[in-house]
């Protein structure tokens, strides 16, 4: 009975010590930290995109319950789509803006789904088979991440990870999200859009619906929380002009820098010489792809490269590192700059920067 209490708690003991180190990445990277002598004045904002409500046939989600999500995550605007209809519209104020998401039906099948929020247009479920987008592409963003897809298409990985999740979630909410982080494959979506040849410039959507509801007096449960994917993954649009309502942001969405974020705090983006500069809040390891291949960076002030043709800079946090080999790696953030690169012009006045509240 001893011999098998032991080998109980080794293997509980190895399993949380494979929960810690995993995943793992082999990179010989190269150092680009460099400071930037001056800093444009930029603006950041936080958005999220492709939330259901309780108007969506298979969701129960109340629209109070997104803007506590949203003040309790540090979100400024949010995006409503759901299917088919626009009701949330009668609860919406300057922070919120509500949209659809309609299936595009033809006699052969589906040709893709779309979220139509006033005149954005975004591609959604773009690698899922059963949503493959088959129309024209032009005029259209991309949804690079869903986060739901991108958290259900590994089945085994997120199994792994799903009992560490629970374990630690009614100690420590964020820990425990944040393992559920490393399921999430965002390198494998950039190279995705590489080789599907993909010019769209990418947005990021949590596909959120809330399955299961309960409330009584003083006490409320949603599962899944609209916090918890707010807290998951958010986009940063940085621009140089100042957005004041969700109808002004979807009006800058097109021509500012759209950055898909698994992290609170903002990171920078911007032209600078020639060369895309990335401002982080920690040291990452960036991999660059390109038409060209892979190459990897690191450091917290980037000064990267841009290639010819189209760009997706994928940015990992990491728990420590021997050597190449980089341990316990999560997502930091993701985006892509179509070809030719859409960035915000380097002319703009060099002013300590801004940052959106």
């Amino acid at each position: 009975m001893i011999d098998l209490v032991l080998l109980f708690f080794s293997l509980v003991l190895l399993y949380f010590l494979m929960v810690f180190f995993l995943p793992i990445k082999w990179a010989k990277a190269q150092r680009m930290d460099l400071l930037p002598e001056k800093i444009p004045k930029l603006f950041v904002y936080s958005y999220q995109l492709h939330i259901h409500t309780q108007f969506s046939y298979d969701s129960l989600g109340k629209p109070e319950d997104v803007f506590l999500a949203m003040e309790k995550e540090g979100i400024d605007f949010a995006l409503i789509t759901d299917h088919e209809r626009d009701d949330f519209k009668d609860f919406c104020n300057e922070k919120t803006f509500a949209g659809v998401e309609r299936k595009i039906d033809s006699e052969k099948g589906i040709l893709g789904d779309l979220l139509e929020i006033d005149n954005l247009k975004v591609i959604a479920h773009p690698f899922k088979e059963k949503y493959r987008w088959k129309l024209e592409r032009d005029g259209y963003l991309l949804e690079l991440i869903d986060l739901k897809d991108a958290l259900l298409e590994d089945k085994k990985n997120l199994f792994f990870f799903l009992p560490a999740v629970a374990f630690l979630y009614p100690f420590s909410k964020e820990k425990s999200l944040d393992l559920l982080k490393k399921v999430i494959n965002i390198e494998k979506y950039a190279i995705r859009y590489i080789k599907e040849g993909w010019n769209n410039p990418a947005v990021g959507g949590l596909d959120h619906h809330v399955k299961l509801y309960f409330i009584e007096v003083g006490k409320k449960l949603l599962f899944p929380s609209y916090a918890q994917s707010f807290y998951l993954m958010r986009n940063f649009l940085i621009t140089d002009r100042q957005i004041n309502s969700a109808k002004e942001l979807l009006q800058a969405i097109p021509s500012g820098i759209n950055l898909i974020a698994f992290h609170g705090k903002a990171f920078l983006v911007y032209e600078d010489l020639g060369k895309l500069r990335v401002l982080s809040p920690y040291e990452v390891l960036v991999v660059h792809v390109s038409e060209k291949g892979k190459s990897y960076y690191k450091g917290s002030n980037l000064h990267l490269p841009m290639m010819e043709g189209r760009n997706v800079y994928v940015g990992f946090l990491y728990s420590f590192k021997l050597g190449g080999l980089y341990l316990g790696i999560k997502p930091a953030f993701v985006f892509a700059l179509p070809s030719p690169p859409e960035l915000l012009p380097e002319d703009v006045k060099k002013t300590p920067s801004g940052m959106g509240v």
